[in-house]
Protein backbone atom coordinates (compact mmCIF):
# COMPACT_ATOMS: atom_id res chain seq x y z
CA UNK A 1 0.00 0.00 0.00
CA UNK A 2 1.37 3.42 -1.00
CA UNK A 3 -0.10 6.94 -1.18
CA UNK A 4 -0.13 9.13 -3.97
CA UNK A 5 -0.67 12.75 -3.23
CA UNK A 6 -1.24 15.55 -6.11
CA UNK A 7 -1.01 18.24 -5.23
CA UNK A 8 -2.38 20.31 -7.60
CA UNK A 9 -5.70 18.96 -7.03
CA UNK A 10 -4.94 18.77 -3.17
CA UNK A 11 -6.48 15.02 -3.39
CA UNK A 12 -4.81 11.66 -2.14
CA UNK A 13 -5.26 8.16 -3.19
CA UNK A 14 -4.10 5.49 -1.69
CA UNK A 15 -3.08 2.55 -3.89
CA UNK A 16 -2.31 -1.40 -3.83
CA UNK A 17 -1.69 -4.50 -5.93
CA UNK A 18 -3.25 -7.88 -4.29
CA UNK A 19 -1.72 -11.30 -4.51
CA UNK A 20 -3.98 -12.07 -7.18
CA UNK A 21 -3.53 -9.23 -8.93
CA UNK A 22 -6.35 -6.92 -7.95
CA UNK A 23 -5.85 -3.17 -8.08
CA UNK A 24 -7.13 -1.12 -5.20
CA UNK A 25 -7.94 2.75 -5.16
CA UNK A 26 -9.14 3.80 -2.25
CA UNK A 27 -9.90 8.21 -1.86
CA UNK A 28 -10.27 9.11 1.48
CA UNK A 29 -12.77 11.87 1.75
CA UNK A 30 -13.06 12.93 5.49
CA UNK A 31 -16.15 14.42 5.12
CA UNK A 32 -18.36 12.56 2.56
CA UNK A 33 -21.11 11.04 4.80
CA UNK A 34 -21.60 8.16 2.16
CA UNK A 35 -19.20 5.34 0.64
CA UNK A 36 -19.01 4.21 -2.60
CA UNK A 37 -17.71 1.29 -4.22
CA UNK A 38 -16.65 0.19 -7.68
CA UNK A 39 -15.72 -3.22 -9.07
CA UNK A 40 -14.89 -2.50 -12.65
CA UNK A 41 -13.36 -4.94 -15.46
CA UNK A 42 -12.31 -3.54 -19.17
CA UNK A 43 -15.21 -6.10 -20.54
CA UNK A 44 -17.61 -3.67 -22.96
CA UNK A 45 -19.95 -4.26 -25.87
CA UNK A 46 -17.14 -3.41 -28.44
CA UNK A 47 -14.84 -6.51 -26.85
CA UNK A 48 -16.48 -9.11 -29.36
CA UNK A 49 -13.58 -10.17 -30.34
CA UNK A 50 -10.25 -11.22 -28.45
CA UNK A 51 -7.32 -12.82 -28.48
CA UNK A 52 -5.45 -14.65 -25.05
CA UNK A 53 -2.58 -17.03 -25.31
CA UNK A 54 -2.90 -17.64 -29.36
CA UNK A 55 -6.41 -18.20 -29.47
CA UNK A 56 -8.74 -16.16 -31.15
CA UNK A 57 -12.27 -16.05 -29.45
CA UNK A 58 -15.15 -14.66 -31.60
CA UNK A 59 -18.47 -13.39 -29.13
CA UNK A 60 -22.03 -12.04 -30.11
CA UNK A 61 -22.65 -8.78 -29.83
CA UNK A 62 -24.57 -7.49 -26.76
CA UNK A 63 -22.91 -10.25 -24.79
CA UNK A 64 -20.90 -8.45 -21.76
CA UNK A 65 -24.08 -6.23 -21.00
CA UNK A 66 -26.41 -9.92 -20.87
CA UNK A 67 -23.05 -11.38 -18.58
CA UNK A 68 -23.93 -7.94 -16.30
CA UNK A 69 -27.51 -8.91 -16.12
CA UNK A 70 -26.16 -12.65 -15.38
CA UNK A 71 -24.27 -11.66 -12.25
CA UNK A 72 -27.07 -10.32 -10.17
CA UNK A 73 -28.74 -14.31 -10.42
CA UNK A 74 -27.72 -16.73 -7.76
CA UNK A 75 -28.64 -20.06 -8.02
CA UNK A 76 -28.86 -20.45 -4.47
CA UNK A 77 -31.61 -18.51 -4.18
CA UNK A 78 -30.06 -15.25 -2.81
CA UNK A 79 -31.48 -12.42 -4.47
CA UNK A 80 -28.99 -9.93 -4.64
CA UNK A 81 -30.67 -6.43 -4.88
CA UNK A 82 -32.79 -7.63 -1.86
CA UNK A 83 -29.36 -8.38 -0.03
CA UNK A 84 -27.93 -5.20 -0.74
CA UNK A 85 -31.09 -3.42 0.33
CA UNK A 86 -31.25 -4.77 3.39
CA UNK A 87 -27.73 -3.75 4.58
CA UNK A 88 -28.82 -0.62 4.23
CA UNK A 89 -26.74 0.02 0.51
CA UNK A 90 -28.43 0.54 -3.02
CA UNK A 91 -26.75 -1.54 -6.10
CA UNK A 92 -26.24 -0.46 -9.68
CA UNK A 93 -24.30 -1.73 -12.74
CA UNK A 94 -23.66 -0.75 -16.25
CA UNK A 95 -22.42 -1.85 -19.19
CA UNK A 96 -20.65 0.81 -21.63
CA UNK A 97 -18.54 0.24 -25.12
CA UNK A 98 -15.44 -0.33 -23.18
CA UNK A 99 -15.99 -1.54 -19.29
CA UNK A 100 -18.60 -2.65 -17.05
CA UNK A 101 -19.07 -1.85 -13.81
CA UNK A 102 -20.68 -2.70 -10.60
CA UNK A 103 -21.28 -0.27 -7.68
CA UNK A 104 -22.81 0.16 -4.09
CA UNK A 105 -23.28 3.12 -1.97
CA UNK A 106 -24.28 3.53 1.57
CA UNK A 107 -25.04 6.00 3.86
CA UNK A 108 -23.60 4.21 7.33
CA UNK A 109 -20.41 3.26 8.25
CA UNK A 110 -21.29 -0.60 8.43
CA UNK A 111 -19.30 -1.53 5.15
CA UNK A 112 -17.88 -5.03 5.82
CA UNK A 113 -21.27 -6.60 4.74
CA UNK A 114 -21.92 -4.61 1.36
CA UNK A 115 -18.37 -4.43 0.18
CA UNK A 116 -17.88 -8.63 0.87
CA UNK A 117 -20.96 -9.15 -0.48
CA UNK A 118 -19.72 -6.76 -3.75
CA UNK A 119 -16.24 -8.96 -4.10
CA UNK A 120 -18.73 -12.29 -3.43
CA UNK A 121 -21.33 -11.62 -6.29
CA UNK A 122 -18.96 -10.26 -8.98
CA UNK A 123 -16.66 -12.78 -8.86
CA UNK A 124 -18.72 -15.72 -8.71
CA UNK A 125 -21.11 -16.41 -11.99
CA UNK A 126 -24.06 -19.40 -11.06
CA UNK A 127 -26.25 -19.54 -13.99
CA UNK A 128 -28.48 -22.25 -15.31
CA UNK A 129 -29.49 -23.14 -19.00
CA UNK A 130 -33.15 -21.96 -18.41
CA UNK A 131 -32.59 -18.60 -16.49
CA UNK A 132 -30.54 -17.99 -19.68
CA UNK A 133 -33.35 -18.27 -22.07
CA UNK A 134 -35.33 -16.69 -19.83
CA UNK A 135 -33.16 -13.31 -19.90
CA UNK A 136 -33.11 -13.08 -23.77
CA UNK A 137 -36.72 -12.19 -23.49
CA UNK A 138 -35.86 -9.37 -20.93
CA UNK A 139 -33.18 -7.91 -22.44
CA UNK A 140 -35.16 -8.34 -26.06
CA UNK A 141 -37.88 -6.54 -24.52
CA UNK A 142 -35.42 -3.80 -22.95
CA UNK A 143 -33.75 -3.32 -26.64
CA UNK A 144 -37.13 -2.56 -28.10
CA UNK A 145 -38.15 -0.04 -25.81
CA UNK A 146 -34.80 1.82 -26.47
CA UNK A 147 -35.39 1.91 -29.93
CA UNK A 148 -38.81 3.76 -29.45
CA UNK A 149 -36.83 6.24 -27.86
CA UNK A 150 -35.79 9.35 -30.33
CA UNK A 151 -32.44 10.15 -28.73
CA UNK A 152 -30.92 6.68 -28.37
CA UNK A 153 -32.70 5.50 -32.05
CA UNK A 154 -31.11 8.59 -33.41
CA UNK A 155 -27.42 8.29 -31.93
CA UNK A 156 -27.13 4.83 -32.94
CA UNK A 157 -28.69 5.40 -36.54
CA UNK A 158 -25.37 8.18 -36.46
CA UNK A 159 -23.16 5.13 -35.31
CA UNK A 160 -24.53 3.19 -37.87
CA UNK A 161 -23.63 6.05 -40.38
CA UNK A 162 -20.41 6.44 -39.37
CA UNK A 163 -19.14 3.32 -39.69
CA UNK A 164 -18.66 -0.05 -41.74
CA UNK A 165 -17.41 -2.88 -39.13
CA UNK A 166 -16.42 -1.47 -36.07
CA UNK A 167 -18.46 -2.28 -32.71
CA UNK A 168 -19.29 1.02 -31.87
CA UNK A 169 -22.02 0.90 -34.36
CA UNK A 170 -23.92 -1.74 -32.83
CA UNK A 171 -26.16 -1.18 -29.30
CA UNK A 172 -24.43 -2.23 -26.13
CA UNK A 173 -27.26 -4.44 -25.77
CA UNK A 174 -26.50 -6.12 -29.12
CA UNK A 175 -29.29 -7.05 -31.34
CA UNK A 176 -32.47 -9.39 -30.78
CA UNK A 177 -30.36 -11.88 -32.84
CA UNK A 178 -27.32 -11.62 -31.44
CA UNK A 179 -28.86 -11.62 -27.49
CA UNK A 180 -31.09 -14.73 -28.87
CA UNK A 181 -27.70 -16.42 -29.87
CA UNK A 182 -26.22 -16.16 -26.52
CA UNK A 183 -25.51 -19.65 -24.75
CA UNK A 184 -24.67 -20.77 -21.23
CA UNK A 185 -21.44 -22.06 -22.26
CA UNK A 186 -20.46 -18.19 -23.95
CA UNK A 187 -21.46 -16.42 -20.85
CA UNK A 188 -19.26 -18.70 -18.80
CA UNK A 189 -16.49 -18.41 -21.45
CA UNK A 190 -16.43 -15.02 -21.47
CA UNK A 191 -16.65 -15.01 -17.64
CA UNK A 192 -13.72 -16.98 -17.71
CA UNK A 193 -12.03 -14.07 -19.66
CA UNK A 194 -12.20 -11.26 -18.30
CA UNK A 195 -13.47 -11.38 -14.32
CA UNK A 196 -10.25 -12.47 -13.79
CA UNK A 197 -8.90 -10.34 -10.87
CA UNK A 198 -5.75 -9.66 -12.41
CA UNK A 199 -7.80 -7.32 -14.94
CA UNK A 200 -10.25 -5.56 -12.14
CA UNK A 201 -9.79 -2.11 -10.54
CA UNK A 202 -11.83 -1.60 -7.22
CA UNK A 203 -12.37 1.68 -6.24
CA UNK A 204 -13.31 3.05 -2.76
CA UNK A 205 -14.65 6.23 -2.15
CA UNK A 206 -14.90 6.89 2.07
CA UNK A 207 -14.62 8.35 5.21
CA UNK A 208 -13.00 5.19 6.50
CA UNK A 209 -9.45 5.30 7.07
CA UNK A 210 -8.06 2.98 4.12
CA UNK A 211 -6.01 0.54 6.28
CA UNK A 212 -8.73 -0.45 7.49
CA UNK A 213 -10.90 -0.82 4.08
CA UNK A 214 -7.67 -2.60 2.68
CA UNK A 215 -7.84 -4.83 5.36
CA UNK A 216 -11.26 -5.97 4.48
CA UNK A 217 -10.57 -6.40 0.88
CA UNK A 218 -7.65 -8.65 1.69
CA UNK A 219 -9.51 -10.96 4.25
CA UNK A 220 -12.38 -11.64 1.60
CA UNK A 221 -9.69 -12.18 -1.58
CA UNK A 222 -7.34 -14.52 0.65
CA UNK A 223 -10.51 -17.05 0.69
CA UNK A 224 -10.19 -17.33 -2.76
CA UNK A 225 -8.53 -19.42 -4.94
CA UNK A 226 -8.01 -17.96 -8.71
CA UNK A 227 -6.23 -20.02 -11.30
CA UNK A 228 -3.61 -17.81 -13.40
CA UNK A 229 -4.52 -16.84 -16.90
CA UNK A 230 -3.34 -13.83 -19.70
CA UNK A 231 -5.46 -10.66 -19.85
CA UNK A 232 -7.29 -11.08 -23.26
CA UNK A 233 -7.16 -8.63 -25.35
CA UNK A 234 -9.13 -6.91 -28.25
CA UNK A 235 -8.76 -7.26 -31.86
CA UNK A 236 -9.34 -4.20 -33.88
CA UNK A 237 -11.52 -4.68 -37.24
CA UNK A 238 -10.47 -2.63 -39.91
CA UNK A 239 -12.60 0.40 -40.28
CA UNK A 240 -12.54 2.33 -43.77
CA UNK A 241 -11.41 5.82 -43.71
CA UNK A 242 -14.57 6.89 -45.67
CA UNK A 243 -18.68 6.92 -43.91
CA UNK A 244 -20.69 4.27 -44.17
CA UNK A 245 -23.75 6.22 -45.32
CA UNK A 246 -23.54 9.98 -46.33
CA UNK A 247 -27.52 10.60 -45.54
CA UNK A 248 -30.30 8.74 -43.55
CA UNK A 249 -33.29 10.00 -42.81
CA UNK A 250 -36.40 8.01 -40.99
CA UNK A 251 -39.55 9.20 -39.12
CA UNK A 252 -40.75 8.76 -35.62
CA UNK A 253 -43.62 10.04 -33.72
CA UNK A 254 -41.63 12.91 -32.05
CA UNK A 255 -42.79 16.76 -32.45
CA UNK A 256 -40.19 18.52 -33.82
CA UNK A 257 -37.39 16.82 -36.32
CA UNK A 258 -33.87 16.03 -34.83
CA UNK A 259 -30.51 15.47 -36.70
CA UNK A 260 -26.53 14.83 -36.22
CA UNK A 261 -24.17 15.69 -38.56
CA UNK A 262 -21.25 13.92 -37.88
CA UNK A 263 -17.53 14.49 -38.77
CA UNK A 264 -15.45 11.04 -39.04
CA UNK A 265 -11.94 11.87 -37.77
CA UNK A 266 -8.84 9.99 -38.78
CA UNK A 267 -5.95 11.81 -36.62
CA UNK A 268 -6.17 8.83 -33.92
CA UNK A 269 -2.56 7.66 -32.63
CA UNK A 270 -1.29 4.55 -31.05
CA UNK A 271 -0.36 6.85 -27.93
CA UNK A 272 -3.36 7.39 -25.24
CA UNK A 273 -1.94 10.73 -23.94
CA UNK A 274 -1.48 12.15 -27.56
CA UNK A 275 -5.62 11.36 -28.25
CA UNK A 276 -6.52 12.60 -25.13
CA UNK A 277 -4.70 16.32 -26.15
CA UNK A 278 -6.71 16.02 -29.18
CA UNK A 279 -9.59 15.46 -27.82
CA UNK A 280 -9.25 18.69 -25.26
CA UNK A 281 -8.47 20.59 -28.56
CA UNK A 282 -11.05 19.32 -29.98
CA UNK A 283 -13.67 20.54 -27.42
CA UNK A 284 -11.94 23.78 -26.30
CA UNK A 285 -12.38 24.67 -30.25
CA UNK A 286 -16.06 23.61 -30.11
CA UNK A 287 -16.71 25.40 -27.38
CA UNK A 288 -15.31 28.49 -28.15
CA UNK A 289 -17.31 28.13 -31.61
CA UNK A 290 -20.01 26.82 -30.77
CA UNK A 291 -21.31 27.94 -27.20
CA UNK A 292 -22.48 31.83 -26.14
CA UNK A 293 -18.20 32.66 -26.44
CA UNK A 294 -18.94 33.55 -30.27
CA UNK A 295 -20.35 36.38 -30.92
CA UNK A 296 -22.40 34.88 -33.77
CA UNK A 297 -24.43 31.89 -31.05
CA UNK A 298 -26.88 34.67 -29.87
CA UNK A 299 -27.66 35.84 -33.38
CA UNK A 300 -28.49 32.04 -34.69
CA UNK A 301 -30.70 32.00 -31.53
CA UNK A 302 -32.57 34.55 -32.75
CA UNK A 303 -32.83 33.61 -36.17
CA UNK A 304 -34.64 30.11 -35.24
CA UNK A 305 -31.30 28.17 -36.71
CA UNK A 306 -30.78 26.64 -33.14
CA UNK A 307 -32.60 25.95 -30.05
CA UNK A 308 -32.38 24.42 -26.78
CA UNK A 309 -31.71 21.22 -28.38
CA UNK A 310 -28.31 21.98 -29.50
CA UNK A 311 -25.18 20.68 -28.80
CA UNK A 312 -22.07 18.48 -29.80
CA UNK A 313 -20.37 15.10 -29.08
CA UNK A 314 -16.33 14.49 -29.21
CA UNK A 315 -14.76 11.30 -28.99
CA UNK A 316 -10.90 10.16 -29.79
CA UNK A 317 -9.24 7.17 -28.85
CA UNK A 318 -6.75 5.00 -30.55
CA UNK A 319 -9.82 3.01 -32.34
CA UNK A 320 -11.99 5.43 -33.51
CA UNK A 321 -12.79 8.92 -33.41
CA UNK A 322 -16.14 11.41 -34.61
CA UNK A 323 -16.97 14.92 -33.71
CA UNK A 324 -21.20 14.93 -33.92
CA UNK A 325 -23.59 17.63 -33.83
CA UNK A 326 -27.15 17.63 -32.73
CA UNK A 327 -30.17 19.87 -32.89
CA UNK A 328 -33.70 20.45 -33.94
CA UNK A 329 -34.76 21.49 -37.35
CA UNK A 330 -37.12 21.40 -40.06
CA UNK A 331 -34.57 22.34 -42.44
CA UNK A 332 -31.23 19.89 -42.77
CA UNK A 333 -29.28 21.55 -44.99
CA UNK A 334 -29.49 25.04 -43.26
CA UNK A 335 -28.16 23.30 -40.31
CA UNK A 336 -25.45 21.56 -41.58
CA UNK A 337 -24.70 25.29 -43.35
CA UNK A 338 -24.21 26.70 -39.44
CA UNK A 339 -21.96 24.19 -38.40
CA UNK A 340 -19.61 24.79 -41.55
CA UNK A 341 -20.01 28.49 -40.62
CA UNK A 342 -19.21 28.05 -37.12
CA UNK A 343 -16.07 26.29 -38.01
CA UNK A 344 -14.17 29.29 -39.71
CA UNK A 345 -13.28 30.94 -36.14
CA UNK A 346 -11.56 34.19 -36.00
CA UNK A 347 -8.18 34.12 -34.09
CA UNK A 348 -8.71 37.25 -32.12
CA UNK A 349 -12.35 35.49 -30.62
CA UNK A 350 -10.10 32.54 -30.02
CA UNK A 351 -6.92 34.71 -27.96
CA UNK A 352 -8.67 36.53 -25.91
CA UNK A 353 -11.51 33.58 -24.70
CA UNK A 354 -9.50 30.66 -24.43
CA UNK A 355 -7.89 31.24 -21.15
CA UNK A 356 -11.26 31.81 -19.13
CA UNK A 357 -12.36 28.69 -21.26
CA UNK A 358 -9.49 27.02 -19.80
CA UNK A 359 -9.88 27.94 -15.93
CA UNK A 360 -13.34 27.06 -16.20
CA UNK A 361 -13.08 23.35 -17.39
CA UNK A 362 -9.95 22.89 -14.76
CA UNK A 363 -12.36 24.37 -11.84
CA UNK A 364 -15.07 21.65 -13.64
CA UNK A 365 -12.87 18.67 -12.98
CA UNK A 366 -11.75 20.23 -9.68
CA UNK A 367 -15.51 20.49 -8.54
CA UNK A 368 -16.21 17.41 -10.16
CA UNK A 369 -13.65 15.60 -7.11
CA UNK A 370 -16.51 15.81 -4.71
CA UNK A 371 -18.70 13.69 -6.57
CA UNK A 372 -18.58 9.72 -6.06
CA UNK A 373 -19.28 8.62 -9.33
CA UNK A 374 -17.38 11.45 -11.67
CA UNK A 375 -14.19 10.70 -9.34
CA UNK A 376 -14.21 6.84 -9.25
CA UNK A 377 -15.19 6.80 -12.77
CA UNK A 378 -12.30 8.82 -13.91
CA UNK A 379 -10.22 7.02 -11.92
CA UNK A 380 -11.03 3.59 -13.49
CA UNK A 381 -10.68 4.87 -16.81
CA UNK A 382 -7.86 6.64 -16.45
CA UNK A 383 -6.26 3.01 -15.75
CA UNK A 384 -7.80 1.07 -18.12
CA UNK A 385 -6.20 3.40 -21.00
CA UNK A 386 -3.09 3.72 -19.28
CA UNK A 387 -2.57 7.40 -18.72
CA UNK A 388 -1.75 8.51 -14.81
CA UNK A 389 -4.68 10.33 -13.68
CA UNK A 390 -3.65 13.75 -13.50
CA UNK A 391 -2.74 14.18 -16.80
CA UNK A 392 -5.94 15.40 -18.20
CA UNK A 393 -4.86 18.67 -15.87
CA UNK A 394 -1.54 18.93 -16.93
CA UNK A 395 -2.46 18.66 -20.53
CA UNK A 396 -5.19 21.20 -20.00
CA UNK A 397 -2.89 23.77 -18.83
CA UNK A 398 -0.47 23.39 -21.57
CA UNK A 399 -2.27 23.83 -24.86
CA UNK A 400 -1.77 27.15 -26.47
CA UNK A 401 -4.02 29.22 -28.51
CA UNK A 402 -2.47 27.82 -31.83
CA UNK A 403 -3.27 24.35 -30.89
CA UNK A 404 -6.74 24.77 -30.52
CA UNK A 405 -7.15 27.16 -33.45
CA UNK A 406 -5.25 24.81 -35.82
CA UNK A 407 -7.40 21.95 -34.40
CA UNK A 408 -9.97 22.67 -37.06
CA UNK A 409 -7.42 20.61 -39.55
CA UNK A 410 -9.54 17.57 -38.59
CA UNK A 411 -12.83 18.22 -40.01
CA UNK A 412 -13.08 16.85 -43.19
CA UNK A 413 -16.19 17.65 -44.92
CA UNK A 414 -15.44 14.58 -47.22
CA UNK A 415 -16.30 12.32 -44.16
CA UNK A 416 -19.36 13.26 -43.24
CA UNK A 417 -22.57 12.42 -42.76
CA UNK A 418 -26.17 13.33 -41.82
CA UNK A 419 -28.96 11.89 -40.26
CA UNK A 420 -32.56 13.13 -39.83
CA UNK A 421 -34.92 11.59 -37.93
CA UNK A 422 -38.23 13.46 -39.07
CA UNK A 423 -41.59 13.97 -37.19
CA UNK A 424 -44.35 11.98 -38.64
Amino acid sequence: MHKITYLDIHETIVEAVLENGMKVFIIEKPDFMTSSFYLAVPYGSMDLNQTTDGEKIEQPSGIAHFLEHKLFENNNGTDIMEAFSLLGAHVNAFTSHTETVYTFNISNNRLKKPLNLLLNFVQSLNITETSVEKEKGIIVQELRMYMQMPEQRLMLETYQSLYHQHPIRLDIGGTETSVNSITKAQLERCYQLNYHPSNSVLVCVSATQPKKLLEMIEANQKLKTFLTQSVPLRMNSHEPSSVYRENFEFSMEIQSSKLTYSFKLDCMTNQALENLRREWLLRLFLELAFSPMNSRYQRWIEEERIHDYFGYDVELNDEYGFVMFYGESEHKEDFIQLIHEGLILEEEALTSKLDSLKRRYRALLIRSLDDHDDFALSLIRSQFIHIPFDQQFNILDSITYEEVLGSNRYFNSDKTCSVWMKSK
